[in-house]
């Protein structure tokens, strides 16, 4: 392909550059061999087209097999479509962070072929669309599919036990990371009569005169704050909110 890009006049192009890119000798006047040279360079010119124009679709093949083990889909690859349509038709209203938006709302597309659904997807994914790939922009596209599956799935998780649970709480998915690779993952309720109360004790702990102002510390706080308080299980911390709420209205009921 560089061959090709170089501005170079059109014999040495053919006798010189395209023989040298597959590895020939350069094909000159006068020698027995050329004839040679010439059958396996049009031997490997030919070879080279086709690869060249299968290339994109073996680009989309691959990239649809990359969704279809990112999403962790168990059904047939052929599935993917319908499998990732109808988990990202229970999410797409949620969604506000820009990437995870588009890339719901395009998985539930239904109007489209499959050819131009999966374009879509792995344009909004790279960024880019991908008939201008370079081998970067492919490892690219691997590593930010990783990260938007990852979001993907956790929220999917959160809206499962939101419904499961019913009214009354909002949940947060929490994730850290150790420096060791092992990480904690937690459900977290949140009682909606609680959230004022909450909110002032978030305010009120920022507000602390080593805090203030110091945003790196305050992260570090959270942090270890989060490392501490996980330590319990969401199931836990549900069971203990349901029973303070309990508690809370038997008193109203008493006064």
């Amino acid at each position: 392909m560089q061959a090709l890009q170089r501005d170079q006049e059109p014999d040495e192009l053919v006798f010189t550059s395209l023989p040298q890119a597959c590895g020939l000798p350069a094909i000159t006047t006068g020698e027995d061999s050329d004839a040679n040279i010439a059958k396996t360079l049009r031997a490997k010119l030919v070879e080279a087209l086709r690869e060249i124009q299968t290339a994109y679709d073996c680009l989309l093949d691959q990239c649809q097999t990359r969704l279809f083990e990112a999403f962790g889909i168990r059904s047939p690859e052929t599935r993917l479509r319908e499998d990732l349509r109808v988990r990202a038709s229970y999410i797409s209203g949620q969604c506000l962070e820009r990437t995870l938006k588009s890339f719901a709302r395009a998985a539930a597309e239904e109007t489209k072929s499959d050819r131009q659904w999966l374009e879509a997807l792995v344009m909004i994914v790279a960024d880019k669309p991908a008939e201008s790939w370079t081998d970067e922009d492919a490892t690219r596209f691997e590593i930010k599919l990783s990260d938007i599956s990852r979001r993907f799935k956790n929220l999917e998780a959160l809206q499962k036990e939101v419904a499961a649970k019913g009214e009354g709480f909002e949940a947060r998915r929490i994730t850290v990371t150790r420096p060791d690779g092992e990480e904690t993952h937690r459900m977290v309720w949140v009682e909606h009569e609680s959230e004022n109360q909450i909110e002032k004790l978030v305010e009120a702990t920022l507000q602390n005169h080593l805090l203030r102002d110091n945003p790196q510390l305050q992260q570090a706080f959270v942090a270890k704050l989060t490392e501490r308080v996980l330590g319990a299980t969401s199931q836990e911390n549900l069971a203990q909110m349901q029973k303070t709420r309990q508690n809370t209205k038997h008193e109203q009921q008493t006064n």
